[in-house]
């Protein structure tokens, strides 16, 4: 992973996400430089669309390629920033989810309804009322002989009159919403796509309205029926992934609380050996230092005195360079 830098993103996606994101790259383009490769580490259940379409296009334009490590749940916008990758790694308990868009219930406090809600209303009814027509056309003519074209006039008003409570309650502004809202995913979702390319053909289409649920499970398997590039975490992300989730499953790391932005590039090898190689240096200086205090505060010995004694070197010195001892007044003349 020395040719890789790694982020990890766990929490809501909001602006403010995309805005530690932005200076997390800026800060490591400054100071250590950037790589090619980027291994960015992901679990939110979503949030604004917006927002993670900017933390994907951020991704894109400063790396080359684009691995996304899924260590959680990865919903909605989540999957959105996946869509960037070029190469999705899965774990166990990685998944992503559909890319319907969420909007408030204009009478519910706090809770939210999928942009796929009318127009599956209204595939129902349109299901219904042609079933329903075809059971009554069939019915009318078999049963009372009558002509096609009056069993059908007969069906149709049948139809009508079941059908038309139902489709009265769609409205058509709220409508307009929500296909507005579908297409919000649909173009990022397209433009994200159209630089890492590792969406299947009609792979995009699927997750905004080819599931059933906004929560959704697709797991790895399922994944690779949609991304080009699905593996299994593998040594680096293997052992990042155990470590994110485990503080994850342990809620040391919450996924619904302001996201979680992290730089966890690993140090290159020189700057490991410069780091290693300065503190030493640093120590010896330090060592040399206390040295030279330790000297300066000795005397150092007088050279040029005399040794008193005739047992020292210096009185050693004195004979054999042929001094003569002082001579020693006699008894007798005391």
């Amino acid at each position: 992973m020395q040719d890789t830098d790694v982020y990890v993103y766990i929490g809501d996606v909001h602006r403010s996400g995309h805005h530690d994101i932005t200076k997390a790259i800026k800060e490591r383009k400054t100071n250590h430089g950037l790589q090619k490769n980027v291994l960015f580490c992901v679990a939110t259940y979503g949030g604004d669309p917006s927002a993670g379409y900017r933390i994907g296009r951020a991704l894109q334009h400063n790396y080359e390629h684009i691995t996304v490590l899924v260590v959680g749940p990865c919903k909605s916008a989540g999957t959105l920033m996946a869509v960037a990758a070029h190469k999705l790694v899965i774990g166990d308990m990685g998944e992503l989810g559909p890319l319907d868009i969420q909007l408030k219930k204009n009478d519910e406090i706090g809770e939210l309804s999928s942009g796929l809600v009318i127009a599956t209303a209204i595939d129902e009814i349109k299901e219904c009322a042609i079933s329903t027509f075809r059971s009554y056309v069939l019915d009318i003519k078999y049963r009372n002989q009558i002509s096609t074209k009056m069993s059908a006039d007969i069906a149709a008003k049948l139809t009508e009159a079941i059908i038309s409570p139902m489709a009265s309650q769609i409205d058509p502004i709220k409508l307009g919403e929500h296909q507005r809202a579908m297409n919000i995913a649909l173009s990022y979702g397209e433009r994200l796509n159209s630089h890492s390319k590792n969406l299947k053909e009609s792979s995009l289409g699927k997750l905004i309205a080819g599931y059933p649920a906004h929560g959704f499970v697709i797991d790895r398997k399922e994944a690779r029926e949609l991304f080009n590039h699905v593996e299994s975490p593998t040594d680096f992300a293997a052992n990042l992934y155990e470590v994110l989730g485990e503080m994850i499953s342990s809620g040391e790391i919450s996924i619904f609380d302001k996201p979680m932005i992290k730089d966890l590039t690993p140090k290159k090898q020189y700057e490991t050996t410069n780091a290693e190689e300065d503190s030493h240096d640093n120590s010896r200086i330090q060592e040399g230092d206390e040295i030279s205090d330790q000297n300066s505060g000795r005397a150092e010995p007088p050279r040029d005195e005399p040794v008193q004694g005739g047992d020292g070197k210096h009185a050693e010195t004195e004979e054999e360079a042929g001094t003569l001892p002082a001579e020693q007044p006699d008894e007798g003349t005391q």
